[in-house]
């Protein structure tokens, strides 16, 4: 049985508390979530070797938190699926987590392009300022 993403919303599926599973599922879902883990990993290297600019540095230990932690609780919650755990398999646990994802995700894209660009606007402009400040002899 495919993932079918339209009953997925239908409440009386969405909150039964032991749902069936179909194993296409369960690969669908290990994939999704390990390729978030990867992510991680991946992003933890481009911050190792990246410039010395600490924005940067930040806003991938950012996406670093969001990538891993949020992999490894859906491979949690794919393993209770999997094993058929009352309550913790029923599908509106993804849709939780998935409500999660994305505003921890809307919240770091406020970050990146509104906050990052305001803070390196007023470095300039201190450094421009600075430029002019009599230096320490």
């Amino acid at each position: 049985m495919p993932l079918n993403v339209a009953k997925f919303f239908d409440p009386s599926r969405l909150f039964h508390l032991q749902p069936a599973i179909a194993l296409s599922t369960i690969y669908f879902l290990l994939v999704a979530f390990g390729i978030l883990v990867i992510a991680s990993i991946v992003v933890k290297f481009l911050k190792k070797n990246g410039n010395g600019d600490n924005f940067l540095k930040n806003l991938y230990e950012k996406y670093f938190s969001v990538f891993l932690t949020m992999g490894i609780i859906g491979l949690v919650l794919t393993w209770f699926r999997y094993e058929r755990v009352y309550v913790f398999s029923a599908r509106f646990w993804l849709l939780l987590w998935f409500i999660g994802l994305v505003s921890w995700l809307t919240i770091i894209f406020r970050y990146q392009f509104k906050t990052i660009p305001q803070l390196r606007e007023k470095k300039q402009k201190t450094r421009e300022f600075n430029k002019y400040l009599p230096k320490k002899k």
